[in-house]
């Protein structure tokens, strides 16, 4: 006990509190509370953020004390719960604050002293955690947030917190399609249950192959292409699917990777882009062609050959906006329409209501 003596003679300096007596009194900023009240002992903690003053309310058999404590320099409070801060009922409370998470008290009890957290009493509305019990031999008197705990033998105290911190909750995984079968073999289905639903945003998907690695990349949303020379082209796969935000196929026996991209760059994408779509374009440029519609005769050296839910786009040369007389830009514009905006759940956005129109990407060549 010589260490606790010291403690307590120290904290006696830390701060003195100014008392008020009132038979009944509120504390506005009390947001922590000694989880065991009950004896003598004291309290240490840091005061909140910008907090000159530290009050507290105490109530025991029926008598409420008020005060405020000082912070010191280190912006730490301490108070000794002796006196008339000490409470022999069975039933008291003591409330402080404002005061930051890490506080801590200290009861006496004849031989030993016991610590506890103050507990910030927003938690107190959580479920109490049963302690397990120890037989006849430990006494265990419940408080507020904690039990105190004694071996009546030893006379060896402490105080158990009861109200724990809850697990993380896992997020929900998004819904989209879980994997089976093999990997040789994979089979896909749907993952509708306990799942996390997106937005029905989309990504207008379009990529080119590199011509030195082979690789598919992905041609981001006003990206610049350069003109290839002489009869070469440039072939620009263009595609609808999920943002990625969460969705399912609508379907019970459609394919349940529809829409989802991790596909997009593999064998699998004719087979799980989204369907029922549309791709159309047009050009508009400083040039001669301005806001001509893109088909399969070029227009500023670019054409559009539309598939099934997808469509290729070609840029070729043109003399008339590259050549040693010419130097003109030309904008692509493409827009992907749905015919049917429920074919995934939640259902794919369109520009409006009367509008198809579900996702697009510019270019400029």
């Amino acid at each position: 006990m010589k260490l606790m003596k010291h403690i307590t003679i120290a904290l006696v300096l830390c701060a003195i509190p100014a008392m008020a007596f009132a038979q009944t009194a509120g504390c506005t900023d009390c947001d922590h509370t000694v989880s065991y009240y009950k004896g003598t002992g004291g309290l240490i903690a840091t005061a909140g953020e910008d907090a000159e003053k530290v009050n507290f309310v105490a109530t025991c058999d029926g008598t409420t004390r008020t005060g405020e404590l000082t912070p010191n320099d280190d912006g730490v409070v301490a108070m000794l719960l002796t006196g008339d801060y000490a409470c022999d009922a069975d039933k008291g409370s003591f409330d402080i604050g404002p005061i930051t998470d890490g506080g801590w008290y200290w009861i006496n009890d004849e031989d030993n002293s016991a610590i506890g957290n103050l507990v910030a009493k927003d938690t107190l509305d959580n479920a109490a955690t049963e302690l397990t019990g120890a037989g006849d031999g430990v006494t265990m008197m419940a408080g507020s947030g904690a039990v105190f705990v004694k071996e009546t033998a030893t006379g060896r105290v402490g105080i158990l917190p009861n109200i724990l911190p809850d697990p993380p909750v896992a997020p929900l995984r998004k819904c989209g399609y879980d994997t089976g079968g093999s990997a040789a073999a994979p089979t896909y289905s749907r993952r509708t249950d306990a799942c996390a639903m997106g937005d029905g945003g989309t990504i207008t998907l379009a990529t080119i192959t590199d011509g030195f690695t082979g690789k598919t990349l992905q041609l981001m949303d006003k990206a610049t292409i350069t003109r290839p020379g002489g009869t070469a082209q440039q072939v620009i796969t263009i595609d609808l699917w999920g943002n990625g935000s969460g969705h399912f196929t609508t379907a019970t026996d459609g394919d349940a990777r529809l829409g989802n991209t991790d596909f997009a760059g593999t064998a699998a994408r004719a087979a799980t882009r989204l369907t029922g779509v549309t791709i159309a374009g047009t050009v508009g440029a400083s040039g001669p062609t301005l806001g001509a519609d893109l088909g399969s005769t070029a227009n500023a050296g670019v054409t559009l050959e539309t598939g099934t839910d997808s469509a290729t786009v070609g840029v070729g040369a043109d003399p008339a906006y590259c050549s040693a007389k010419n130097d003109h830009n030309a904008t692509v514009s493409i827009a992907a329409s749905i015919t049917d905006a429920t074919v995934v759940t939640p259902s794919v956005k369109t520009a409006s209501a009367t509008s198809a129109v579900a996702g697009g990407i510019t270019f400029t060549v």
